[in-house]
């Protein structure tokens, strides 16, 4: 459980010793200020969302009303709960990356081309993709 907080309550942007390629860190700057917050605004509309059905649930009088949102309000808490893992998944990523539990710069230089400096250029990626998926 201390793991866990430590993990949540660390700053991503501290400086460590972990050599993590320029593009990756442009990439996880990018999803860290943009997918991660618009992940939690998601949850919090599913959240009033099935506030909403369960008003309606409780306030149905015929039974076919009561059935169809109880059907909703099942989907909104599986929608809720995938939101909810999707978080967890997201920000344990971007630490383990950050923090040297996942580690990139190996892995990456072995598929650089012999002689080239290891700059994370665009056309360097491209070419460390396209080495990896042949």
């Amino acid at each position: 459980m201390s793991f866990l907080m430590s993990m949540l309550l660390s700053s991503t942007s501290e400086t460590s010793d972990v050599n993590i390629p320029d593009w990756l860190n442009v990439i996880l700057d990018a999803l860290t200020n943009f997918i991660g917050p618009i992940l939690i605004v998601v949850a919090v509309a599913g959240l009033v969302y099935a506030i909403v059905v369960g008003i309606r649930f409780a306030k149905a009088d015929d039974k076919s009303a009561r059935e169809e949102a109880k059907q909703k309000l099942i989907y909104v808490i599986v929608g809720i709960v995938v939101t909810i893992v999707l978080i967890a998944l997201f920000y344990f990523l971007e630490y383990a990356i950050r923090s040297g539990m996942i580690r990139f710069d190996s892995w990456y230089n072995e598929y650089l081309p012999e002689g080239d400096g290891g700059g994370a250029t665009i056309g360097n990626v491209i070419k460390v993709t396209s080495q990896m998926l042949s």
